[in-house]
């Protein structure tokens, strides 16, 4: 007996201490389950992906803007109309007026507040900017931009981070009342919850309800698989105790609000609600209404299977469900329950909010190889701000995919591909752009790589170059129309035609340009000297390389891609000035520092006489010429504008120009094969569509101080007043004043005699 005793103490004893030790173990796991969970949630607890934006619309009084346009731009950052201003991102209508709250933004220089604003127009300019808070006149205000994309982050992972106290009550108390709603008194878990979960299950024979608190939720996404396992559970009890014990109730609701998994993006995870809101309804998540709480609420237990893009029935009966239970919680009246559940998901299409825009996105990530010496790609949280123009990439997009399968239908071709840049001709900045004739397609990039032949959009180099000589040239200066042959190095003739297979003797410069006819464009380029042609594509910022030193370059024998043609475009719808193309404005670090920041320079190129009288007779083409058609439908905008087929019609090309934008089009297949389309039936309709989602501004020609107006008769003599026999206008530059009318007769000197004469004027003032 005394045996058996004295066994069964020490078996006591060994178990006293073997559970001593697994106590001191489990202890010992605490502090390393505390450590990791510390080094996790102390300091930065996401890696946050690069986040790209469009531009920022810089509004002063005076600005050429139409009430029109500001709502498209209100719409298009998903402001919502209002009869009643009264809360950020609402704008009401009222007459020539607009009433807004802009929300606060981090700017790339500084952080700026809500503003309760009233924008004034009249006559298509904006003509007020007022403070309503305090009645006082803005000079300058800014409107944020859209968020265009995330680029894909290292975790797989996108997400917007807010702090706890600028999430909207509502919205918590929705997620307590459907996920948690002992959140502030349990610790860490819900005893009764997991043994009412274990009932359930055991009577049902299969889990069908879970007993996680949010805190446990929160613990397997930060810390966790999704493996099911009685260890797992074990393991996300105790951190949910640990996490509950060390941090406050806000922080780990914080980090909840901004981790959960509420849908995919491609092969990305949409993380937390403030991406979500921005993802399913375009607006920042304190401007959503309860129903929209609800629904993000509800996918929470599942958001592939309440997906409202995928599976928008199962969307709309699960957060029904969701208000169902406030109503039984007496969060709202029965009423309001009622007419909540009518209500429709209302959900943006999938792609309508954050639209990558692929092609646009890989010319912001060459520009910054090229002008960023620092990698970004693994730095968290940067800020890339664009020149993106979410609605001229819209009415490009919106173009493309009308017009190509027609084109497509018409001529019988599956594999027609197309180019187009918007771009500000001014400043150079790419305001749109696409590479493929499916847009979201992120592949290869036409616009950037593409290297085809330009056609007759050569031809207004040739002529700026001859009109940079106004000694010898003007739009009046008769060229010959005559047969020619060539004699090349290789002992070959190259014999050119004209398009119609016609010869007119002669023809006037500006008349050769306006109808794009061959051969007096390369007597034209006989006559300058192809040395100087050449060298005035290389000043204009052609590579060498990619010009060949033969006659032929002047109708189009020289290979560029749509965007290096763009630029020589930019600088003769500039006046002569050469804007650098941009895509980016600046990039800003998560704390602030900017890490790069475009300073726009011009410099002055070709003479902005010169480069006036070639956009003038562009605008000759549009109102009589080879762009007639689009003219027609665009009278009262005066664009300017140029065709340009290859040989065979193989490339198809056409560069617009109005007031602010120049845009430039190529359609071609990738083969090199026909296109079948003639000079104003492929990229100029285009064009024309274009124009009709993104309305044109005014081309108003300001003629330099050497520009004079004269009237021409047939034979293009010049006079100073308008008469039955000289009715047409023609803008001549008039070097140190050679040609000009006084009284309304035309004074005329020759070089010679205007240098004879200042040479005798400098010989009598020598003596006197």
């Amino acid at each position: 007996m005394f045996f058996y005793v004295y066994k069964c103490k020490k078996k006591r004893k060994i178990l006293i201490k073997i559970l001593f030790l697994i106590f001191i173990l489990i202890i010992l796991y605490g502090f390393y389950l505390y450590e990791k969970i510390g080094q996790s949630i102390q300091g930065k607890v996401w890696s946050f992906p690069t986040s790209i934006y469009g531009r920022i619309v810089n509004l002063e009084p005076g600005n050429p803007y139409s009430q029109k346009e500001i709502l498209s731009l209100l719409k298009g950052t998903m402001y919502r109309q209002v009869h009643t201003v009264m809360l950020p991102g609402e704008y009401s209508i009222k007459d020539n007026t607009i009433d807004f709250i802009r929300r606060s933004f981090d700017f790339p220089d500084i952080k700026e507040g809500e503003f309760h604003t009233r924008l004034s127009f009249k006559e298509g300019i904006l003509k007020e900017i007022k403070n309503i808070e305090n009645n006082r006149n803005f000079s300058f205000f800014r409107l944020e931009p859209k968020l265009i994309t995330m680029l894909k982050s290292s975790q797989g992972k996108k997400r917007i981070f807010i702090p706890r106290n600028k999430y909207p009550e509502i919205l918590v108390k929705t997620l307590l009342a459907i996920e948690d709603r002992y959140f502030y008194e349990h610790d860490g878990i819900n005893i009764s919850s997991i043994g009412r979960a274990f009932l359930v299950n055991a009577i049902a024979g299969r889990a069908i309800q879970g007993g996680s608190t949010l805190t446990q939720q929160l613990v397997k996404n930060l810390f966790l698989t999704n493996t099911r396992s009685i260890l797992r559970k074990i393991n996300e009890m105790y951190m949910a105790l640990i996490l509950d014990c060390f941090y406050t109730k806000d922080r780990i609701l914080e980090l909840y609000l901004n981790e959960v998994y509420l849908g995919q993006d491609g092969d990305e995870q949409i993380r937390g609600f403030p991406l979500a809101s921005i993802y399913y309804f375009g607006r920042p998540i304190d401007e959503l209404s309860l129903e929209q709480y609800a629904l993000l609420v509800g996918m929470v237990k599942g958001a592939s299977l309440y997906s409202p893009w995928a599976h928008p029935i199962s969307a709309l009966k699960r957060r029904n469900l969701v208000l169902f239970s406030l109503y039984n919680q007496k969060y709202i009246t029965k009423d309001i329950y009622r007419k909540l559940c009518k209500r429709g998901l209302n959900v943006q299409s999938k792609g309508n909010i954050i639209a990558p825009h692929p092609s646009f996105i890989q010319l912001v990530q060459s520009e910054l190889q090229k002008k960023i010496t620092t990698s970004i790609e693994n730095i968290s949280g940067i800020k890339i701000f664009t020149t993106l123009d979410s609605i001229s990439q819209n009415a490009v997009e919106q173009a493309v995919k009308i017009e190509i399968p027609i084109l497509k239908q018409k001529k019988g071709l599956k594999d027609l591909e197309v180019a187009m840049i918007v771009m500000d001709k001014f400043t150079g900045e790419i305001q749109a752009l696409i590479g493929s004739a499916k847009p979201e397609f992120n592949g290869y990039n036409r616009a950037l790589k593409s290297r085809r032949s330009i056609g007759s959009l050569s031809k207004p180099i040739t002529y700026l170059t001859a009109l940079s000589e106004p000694n010898k040239y003007h739009l009046n200066t008769w060229i010959s129309d005559h047969p020619i042959a060539i004699k090349l190095d290789n002992g070959q003739y190259w014999m050119p035609k004209n398009n119609n297979y016609r010869f007119s003797g002669k023809v006037m410069l500006l008349d050769a340009l306006i109808h794009s006819i061959n051969i007096p464009t390369v007597n034209l380029s006989i006559d300058i000297g192809l040395k100087k042609l050449v060298d005035s594509w290389l000043h204009l910022g052609v590579s060498k390389n990619h010009i060949t030193p033969f006659p032929s370059i002047s109708l189009g024998a020289i290979n560029l891609t749509p965007i290096e043609t763009a630029q020589v475009f930019q600088i003769i719808a500039s006046g002569g000035y050469k804007s650098l193309l941009s895509s980016v404005r600046s990039v800003i670090s998560d704390d602030g520092k900017v890490l790069y920041q475009s300073i726009p320079q011009k410099k002055h190129i070709v003479s902005s006489e010169a480069s006036y009288l070639t956009l003038y007779a562009m605008q000759q083409v549009v109102e009589h010429g080879t762009a007639k058609l689009l003219g027609k439908h665009f009278k009262e905008f005066s664009l300017a504008g140029k065709t340009g087929t290859t040989n065979n019609l193989v490339d198809n090309w056409f560069v617009g120009i109005d007031g602010k934008t120049i845009v430039i089009i190529w359609i071609g297949r990738d083969n090199n094969k026909t296109t079948k389309l003639y000079s104003s039936s492929g990229a100029m309709q285009i064009y024309r569509k274009y124009l009709e989602y993104q309305r044109p501004v005014p081309l108003v020609l300001q003629p330099p101080k050497g520009i004079n107006m004269f009237y021409i008769n047939k034979l293009g003599k010049l006079f100073c007043n308008k008469n039955n026999d000289h009715d047409r206008s023609l803008p001549i530059w008039s070097l140190n004043n050679q040609t000009i009318c006084h009284d309304g007769k035309l004074l005329e000197q020759s070089l010679e005699t205007r240098n004879k004469k200042d040479f005798l004027f400098w010989l009598k003032h020598l003596f006197l």
